[in-house]
């Protein structure tokens, strides 16, 4: 059975956007981590890959939406 996606809040549906599962969204979470690491540890070589320790706080949003389907709903 389908999940009613336009019930979530709009920041847990723009987090998830295209994420079919539970699974898919936990690996583009470590993803997100995973790249994170490698471009803090290529910044110490050059300062232009600083910038990609973003990828934590999609790492982070990413954790939030899960855990609130988690709570609120469930996953299709």
């Amino acid at each position: 059975m389908a999940v009613d996606r336009r019930k979530w809040p709009s920041m847990v549906r723009i987090g998830l956007w295209g994420v079919r599962n539970r699974a898919m969204a936990w690996a583009f979470a470590g993803g997100s981590v995973l790249l994170a690491i490698v471009c803090f540890a290529l910044s110490s070589k050059d300062p232009r890959f600083f910038g990609g320790v973003a990828f934590l706080f999609a790492a982070l949003w990413y954790y939030l939406a899960i855990r609130w389907v988690d709570r609120h709903d469930q996953w299709a």
